[in-house]
């Protein structure tokens, strides 16, 4: 019986009932296969890398994608490894279907270079424009999907208890239940998440060339394929957001800090696809943190101006930049019920002779103070 675990990630090349799982087109290897990974789940990241490069070799093919094709390009790579590392030992050449499995041993360290060399090279780069088909394909763990083609949002419970609010035309590939260590799922199009928080396993989404990451918060995530922009905008709580390149190469070179946007209430990331720049910005209508907040009428009367903003930072939870002592001695009288949250800048602005504007995702006042 041949021991898998003994094997790397070249050596499941050669096996075709690894191939025909990874191609999902035997449910006897696919039986096999989710048997083996559940019993060497330390074999995963191993089994992933085969993986990848089996998909790289249908994908370098397409449509003729063949057993015998990918056999045929498997010998020809090993070939050409054991011819150089034979060159050196003189002794014969096999062919594939005789070489016995000692041989590939011999062979390994210059047929990885020799494969990697002729993925980089040949193998057909990942569709700009799906990147949500490649990545709910390639992920280890079995996904479901939901997807809206209604004309109403839909509601979708997760294991963890979190809740996505799914608008129309859009679709998540999500676990039935999440690991001990993360909570990942895929968006195609646009949800509002309610993340029920836990420190200890964070929530990611990853969504055209973005990774958002929570620990417990609520917040939208725009993500149409067919727009140029990524958009995240935070409601309560804290997100971060990053190009999901950035993020995978941070994980893979074990770094604890990744170059991203750290997003508040009201703020919003919104990620150029085309220029892969993340920018940072107040959303278009800021929004109370407490239901109603703002309908309920607020009365200042001689009150220290620093106070009123003190207020409004406490409504919507965006911080608000001015100079203390430049404005000490400014007293206001003002009464606020509808007016939003530009609304009510305008008017003590107005009042007390200042002017404001929106920078980082923050609102600077400027003033010569009051005399």
């Amino acid at each position: 019986m041949i021991n898998y675990r003994t094997y790397e990630a070249e050596d499941f090349l050669f096996d075709a009932s690894f191939r025909q799982w990874t191609a999902e087109s035997s449910p006897q290897a696919a039986l096999f296969w989710n048997r083996w990974l559940a019993q060497n789940p330390d074999r995963a990241d191993v089994v992933r890398q085969a993986q990848e490069l089996v998909r790289a070799l249908d994908d370098h093919y397409r449509d003729n994608a063949t057993e015998n094709r990918l056999a045929d390009e498997l010998n020809r790579l090993v070939g050409k490894a054991v011819e150089h590392r034979d060159a050196e030992l003189d002794v014969p050449v096999l062919p594939l279907g005789q070489r016995p499995w000692w041989r590939w041993a011999v062979a390994a360290s210059v047929l990885l270079i020799s494969l990697s060399t002729w993925l980089y090279v040949n193998r057909a780069p990942k569709p700009a424009a799906a990147p949500y088909e490649y990545l709910t394909k390639t992920v280890t763990i079995p996904l479901q999907e939901k997807v809206n083609t209604g004309s109403k949002a839909i509601n979708i419970l997760l294991s963890d208890g979190s809740v996505v609010t799914l608008n129309p035309n859009s679709r998540l590939s999500y676990p039935e239940r999440f690991d001990n260590t993360t909570r990942t799922v895929y968006l195609s199009g646009e949800a509002f998440f309610d993340v029920m928080k836990n420190p200890a396993k964070p929530f990611l989404i990853y969504a055209n060339q973005t990774v958002t990451k929570v620990l417990g918060t609520s917040f939208l995530v725009r993500a149409y394929t067919s727009e140029k922009d990524v958009t995240v905008m935070v409601k309560t709580g804290r997100v971060s957001v990053y190009s999901q390149k950035d993020y995978e190469q941070a994980q893979q070179s074990g770094l604890r800090r990744v170059e991203g946007v750290v997003l508040t209430p009201n703020q919003q990331m919104t990620y150029n696809l085309e220029e892969n720049k993340l920018v940072k910005a107040l959303v278009a209508k800021p929004a109370a943190l407490i239901a109603n907040r703002p309908n309920r009428e607020q009365v200042f009367e001689d009150a220290p101006v620093d106070k009123v903003f003190a207020s409004i930072e406490r409504t919507y939870g965006i911080k608000l930049l001015f100079d203390e002592e430049a404005l000490a001695n400014c007293l206001v009288n003002l009464t606020f019920n509808e007016e939003n949250l530009l609304e009510r800048l305008d008017v003590i602005c107005q009042t007390i002779g200042a002017s404001y504007e929106v920078l980082d995702g923050q609102i600077v006042i400027t003033s010569k103070g009051c005399h």
